[in-house]
């Protein structure tokens, strides 16, 4: 193998000089939020709804974590840091706004979030949007729909922090 150069800012690695890992000067230039990819928790106690989320997510280039119910997604803001979140409002164990209403009791910062339900009435709509909800929306979903809130809230976020 020839080891592959890319423009100045970057060298070989030492540890394997067929890579190429950027300078520290050039690391600096770049945005914290594009060093870590966007990380988007999906809670669905539907299995076939968590998968085609995350493969449209994955597809995107964010990274996607999933759980089937409220109580598990809880778990995940313990161990790692969620940038969005999408979930479902009915659930067993913990429903969707059961689960936002915690995140907020528990004074923890709640990411930007949609929910999903089969019963959009009223009703849901204002207890989602009271627990903290961006967006809600009728299952079945439109993916596209998804992601464009995803893109623009992401999109917005790093507005934010480039003109800081």
């Amino acid at each position: 193998m020839i080891p592959v150069r890319f423009p100045d800012s970057q060298r070989l690695s030492p540890e394997n000089p067929y890579f190429c890992v950027r300078s520290k000067e050039a690391l600096d230039r770049i945005p914290p939020e594009s060093l870590h990819p966007v990380t988007i928790l999906v809670v669905d106690d539907s299995d076939d709804c968590r998968m085609i989320l995350r493969m449209a997510i994955e597809r995107e280039g964010y990274r996607c974590i999933e759980a089937a119910d409220g109580i598990a997604a809880l778990k995940f803001f313990q161990e790692k840091t969620i940038d969005f979140i999408i979930t479902d409002f009915q659930m067993p164990h913990k429903n969707g706004c059961e689960f936002l209403e915690e995140i907020s009791n528990a004074a923890i910062s709640c990411p930007p979030t949609v929910m999903v339900t089969g019963n959009l009435s009223d009703a849901v709509r204002m207890r989602a949007t009271h627990a903290g909800a961006l967006a809600v929306l009728s299952k079945p979903f439109d993916q596209r729909k998804i992601l464009q809130i995803i893109r623009e809230v992401v999109q917005r976020k790093q507005d934010v922090h480039h003109w800081k």
